[in-house]
């Protein structure tokens, strides 16, 4: 019996020591920043693809203009460098319009929403980002991005699904 109480008290004295408030330590947690992370997923080069393999997105058509499938852009490619939460640099190759995409520019996250970007030429984008994965292959993010232009005063809106696909399912760096 006497075993007993000393295994109850060093069960209690293990729960306390383990329970430790990390704040006291004078460790800070870091915070998340949304952009941040949204930049980091937004560097590379994507390129117009259908979307197949992901169970919860529907197969999606590469290029839309108002709704209706385009080909026009099917060679397109897109660069995004040095994303961070200020912004960056993008690139185009293969690009059918520069008034619907320039061979290049900057851009910023408007607003501070991940899911808003600004280009220099003032073309406001709505995109939503999704990882694709299959961890026996790589990692391929998907990008989608709606926009409207103008052209002789009526309003397009465009639709582009990007895929980038990462060398190596373990690298956490892509």
């Amino acid at each position: 019996m006497n075993l007993n109480k000393y295994i109850l008290l060093f069960s209690v004295i293990l729960i306390f020591i383990s329970c430790d408030d990390e704040t006291d330590s004078g460790i800070n947690p870091v915070p998340i920043n949304h952009l941040e992370i949204q930049a980091n997923i937004l560097n590379g080069t994507w390129t117009l693809d259908q979307i197949k393999d992901k169970m919860s997105i529907k197969e999606l058509i590469p290029v839309t203009m108002d709704g209706k499938e385009v080909f026009m852009f099917d060679d397109m490619t897109l660069t995004i460098s040095e994303g961070s939460k200020s912004g960056g640099i993008y690139s185009t190759l293969n690009t059918y319009d520069e008034k619907i995409w320039s061979s290049s520019g900057t851009w910023i996250f408007q607003n501070n929403d991940k899911n808003k970007i600004l280009r220099s030429d003032g073309i406001s984008m709505s995109i939503l980002t999704d990882r694709i994965h299959n961890y026996a292959q790589p990692k391929r993010y998907f990008l989608r991005i709606n926009f409207t232009t103008s052209d002789d005063n009526k309003e397009v809106e465009w639709v582009f699904n990007f895929v980038r696909e990462c060398s190596s399912p373990y690298n956490e760096d892509c």
